[in-house]
């Protein structure tokens, strides 16, 4: 066998879990962060951290002991090299699971953000469901592989997969940017920090979307490497750490306020104008609670922004973190 090939196959997956490696440390680094900081967040939310961090170490640990078995275990033996062991197939399920968990959070978001309009988070839904079923699919046939030149037989699934999985990152990345638009004030500290979630969001919702599209020009270009896994290890942990970095976005943006996310903020009382029949503008006593992508409170607390009603005597406009 050709030393290029031993570059692009156990070359490959070597970076690749160099690279998830790494991820999981920032991930593991941000979970510490989030149970340090006591964010208010209601059980199921720190519950889904913890879970979503297990999997992680489960994922890759799937990993690290599939690299071992090919380049220790394996050492010189070239033919092992397309041969799937149960580690991998098994890892897809693992990832996919826990791409799932963390689509549904940010689905959750949409729902609260759009004043609990349902049209987003189900189309999301039924998205992501496709994606688990098509990637257990894969999974399940990939178990009874000799080689991995037989993925070809359930390719259609890889691309369909992947193709998907990349929509729906556009779908939530530019959803979350409209419906955080709309919440713009006019208001430059409340518009600075609705801009910098909107930031979040693009760079994020970029960075899973890139990796996916990654994996699957990869392996339309070079289905007999080692190439895609490269891709594929690292976009599990990509979507952890998105959505750990938007929990603890709080801790930056309130830090610049002088105060915690464990703590409530004091309201800061301002007016809005609304145009009214002659042109002219009135104040109203519409409110906005501001919560840095998943807000303290939340199932009260539920999303990055979200209206509340003020007492209308008092025709204040109340900002709260």
């Amino acid at each position: 066998m050709p030393h290029g090939t031993l570059d692009d196959t156990l070359g490959a997956a070597f970076l690749g879990h160099f690279l998830s490696a790494l991820l999981y440390g920032i991930t593991t680094f941000q979970v510490f962060l989030y149970f340090r900081d006591k964010y208010r967040d209601p059980l199921v939310f720190r519950l889904s951290v913890f879970f979503l961090w297990l999997l992680d170490s489960a994922h890759v640990a799937l990993i690290t002991g599939a690299v071992y078995w090919y380049c220790i275990t394996n050492f010189a033996n070239l033919a092992a090299i397309q041969q799937p062991i149960w580690p991998i197939p098994t890892m897809i399920i693992v990832s996919n699971i826990s791409n799932s968990i963390v689509r549904g959070i940010f689905g959750y978001r949409l729902y609260r953000l759009s004043q609990h309009g349902w049209i987003l988070p189900s189309i999301i839904a039924v998205l992501s469901t496709f994606i688990l079923v098509d990637a257990t699919y894969f999974s399940v046939e990939l178990y009874g592989y000799a080689t991995y030149t037989e993925i070809s037989k359930v390719s259609w699934g890889l691309y369909a997969g992947l193709s998907v999985e990349a929509a729906v990152d556009f779908i939530i990345t530019i959803a979350q940017c409209i419906l955080l638009h709309r919440y713009e004030t006019g208001i430059r500290s409340t518009d600075s920090a609705i801009r910098v979630l909107m930031a979040y969001a693009v760079n994020t919702g970029l960075l899973t979307s890139i990796c996916g599209l990654g994996a699957l020009v990869a392996y339309a270009t070079l289905p007999d490497k080692f190439v895609y896994f490269a891709f594929y290890f690292a976009l599990s942990k990509l979507y952890v750490n998105s959505l750990l970095a938007a929990f603890n976005a709080r801790g930056s943006l309130l830090g610049g306020m002088g105060h915690r996310g464990n703590q409530h903020a004091p309201k800061l009382p301002f007016r809005t104008p609304t145009a009214t029949m002659d042109g002219t503008a009135r104040y109203e006593g519409a409110g906005i609670e501001f919560t840095t992508v998943i807000s303290a409170d939340a199932l009260e607390t539920d999303s990055v922004v979200e209206t509340t009603k003020i007492n209308s005597e008092e025709g204040a406009f109340g900002y709260r973190v």
